[in-house]
């Protein structure tokens, strides 16, 4: 099995970012799976959770492993009347990644992403790396300039 996505690595490398990758002893399809495999603090852990507007248009929301989105406040981030989570298959369809191993970058399509301003308050965290056991640790400022995001405060 491959330690990461091809894509994910692709779009690092392309963009010459710092990251390191940590394989884990088992799949980590939560945050806190993540955390405890890494044995860091569940708020270092990144959640990235593709949601659809009224329009069926996706958008990616970035938050803390222990934070939850709150739905008002994304919409106001992206200027949608209502946003739900995708499913499974749409998510999937729309990023090439099955949910549990979502990076936050690297997706099959561009999508707008909205950061909860707490990631950018951290100089790394770790997210899915598209595999389910791999870990990708990152500065947040690089996956905010590669996926041109927008950073809001979209937590409950």
């Amino acid at each position: 099995m491959m330690p990461m996505s091809e894509a994910v690595k692709t779009s690092l490398e392309v963009a010459g970012v710092d990251y390191k990758i940590h394989i884990t002893e088992g799949p980590t399809v939560t945050a806190q799976d993540a955390a405890t495999q890494l044995q860091v603090p569940l708020s270092m852990i990144i959640k990235s959770i593709v949601f659809t507007d009224q329009k069926d248009s996706p958008v990616l929301a970035i938050v803390t492993g222990d934070k939850r989105v709150d739905r008002r406040k994304l919409c106001t981030a992206v200027e949608a009347s209502k946003v739900r989570i995708a499913p499974a298959e749409a998510t999937k369809n729309l990023t090439g990644f099955e949910v549990g191993t979502m990076p936050p970058l690297g997706h099959k399509n561009r999508i707008p992403t909205v950061i909860d301003r707490k990631v950018m308050s951290l100089s790394k965290v770790y997210g899915g790396a598209g595999t389910p056991e791999a870990l990708i640790e990152i500065n947040p400022r690089d996956i905010a300039r590669l996926t041109d995001a927008k950073v809001a405060d979209i937590c409950e």
